[in-house]
C-alpha cells in the first residue's frame, strides 16, 4: 500500500494511531456518519512498484504544507473487500484551502476538496466536479480577495482524477457553461457562506444550476442542492443570517429554480473527540436541502 497522488489508501485501522474522531448526528441523535483523523501511515508500508514517485510541485516549493489523513469505515455504498477502511489524504497549506454512486455531483467552493474526494471515494460517485475560483486570465477581481493560481494547483492535487473547474459566482456565463456541460444531479457545498457581498452571486449561481436543464439521469428528474454550513458559537459567518432569509423566501418556498422548490433546513451536531486526552468539541451545523 502506498500514498499515491489520487490520495487514496486502503488498509485496516490497526496500523494507524487515531488523533481525533468525528461523529455526525441528526436532531434525533441518530448517527449519520463518522470518521477518524489518524497519524501519518507507517513507513513500514511497502510502496506499490506501479506507483510513480511524486515530484515536488509549485505549492510545496512556495508554501509550507501539512498532510492530514482521514479514515472512513466501510459503508453500504463502499463495501470494501475484507472490511478494510478507506484512508483519504488531504494536503493542507498556509493559504486558506485546508479548511476542512452514479450520481453526478458538483461541489461549490471546494477549498481543499475533501467533500468531492469523499463523494468519489466513499460514496462511489463516478462523476464529481469540484469547483472554486482562483486567479486566471480574464477574471475581473475588483475589490474581492481572490486566491492565487496555486490554490487551483493544490485543489487538483487533492482531488486526483477530478479536474477542478474555475467557477466564479460573479460570472453568470461561467455558471451557465458548467451547468450545461456537466449536467449535475446534485450540487453540494460546505462552509461556503462567508461574505455578504457574495450572497446574491451565490444565490444566482444556485438559481442557474436549478433552472438550466434537468439532471443527467433524465426522465424529468430535477437537480437537488445539499449545503452544510457551520453555526455559532463555534463558527461566526456574517453572511449566514441574510443568506437564510433570502433562501427561505415567502411562505418557506425557495426563491430559486422555478419558484416551487421547497427549502428544508435542520440542524446537525458533529462531535469531535481527541484521542490523546478524551476532550470533546461539539460543532453545530445547518443542513439545507433544496
Amino acid at each position: 500500500m502506498a500514498i499515491v497522488k489520487s490520495s487514496l489508501l486502503l488498509g485496516g485501522t490497526t496500523a494507524f494511531s487515531i488523533i481525533q474522531s468525528y461523529t455526525l448526528y441528526d436532531s434525533q441523535r441518530n448517527i449519520l456518519g463518522c470518521c477518524n483523523e489518524v497519524t501519518r501511515p507507517p513507513s513500514t508500508i511497502a510502496p506499490n512498484p506501479d506507483d510513480e514517485e511524486e515530484e515536488e510541485d509549485e505549492v510545496e516549493m512556495f508554501y509550507p504544507i501539512t498532510n492530514r489523513y482521514f479514515m472512513f469505515p466501510p459503508t453500504t455504498t463502499n463495501p470494501l473487500e475484507n472490511n478494510n477502511d478507506t484512508l483519504l489524504r488531504i494536503r493542507q497549506t498556509s493559504f486558506g484551502c485546508g479548511r476542512l454512486g452514479s450520481t453526478r455531483i458538483l461541489e461549490l467552493g471546494s477549498g481543499c476538496g475533501l467533500p468531492s474526494l469523499t463523494a468519489k471515494t466513499i460514496c462511489n460517485c463516478v462523476d464529481v466536479l469540484p469547483t472554486d475560483y482562483w486567479e486566471r486570465d480574464g477574471l475581473v477581481i475588483g475589490n474581492r480577495l481572490v486566491p492565487k493560481d496555486l490554490f487551483g494547483v493544490n485543489l487538483q492535487y487533492n482531488v486526483g482524477g477530478c479536474d477542478p473547474y474555475n467557477l466564479d459566482w460573479h460570472d453568470e456565463l461561467s455558471a451557465f457553461e458548467v451547468s450545461t456541460n456537466f449536467r449535475p444531479d446534485l450540487i453540494i457545498g460546505s462552509d461556503l457562506v462567508y461574505y455578504p457581498d457574495d450572497t446574491e452571486p451565490l444565490l444566482q449561481t444556485l438559481d442557474i444550476f436549478l433552472k438550466n436543464g434537468l439532471a443527467s439521469s433524465g426522465s424529468g428528474s430535477e437537480r437537488s442542492v445539499l449545503l452544510i454550513l457551520p453555526l455559532p458559537p463555534t463558527a461566526e459567518r456574517d453572511a449566514l443570517p441574510g443568506f437564510k432569509k433570502r433562501l427561505e423566501g415567502e411562505g418557506g418556498n425557495a426563491v430559486l429554480g422555478n419558484g416551487d422548490r421547497d427549502v428544508v433546513m435542520d440542524e446537525l451536531e458533529m462531535v469531535v473527540r481527541s484521542a490523546s486526552n478524551g476532550e470533546k468539541e461539539v460543532h453545530n451545523l445547518l443542513r439545507i436541502r433544496i
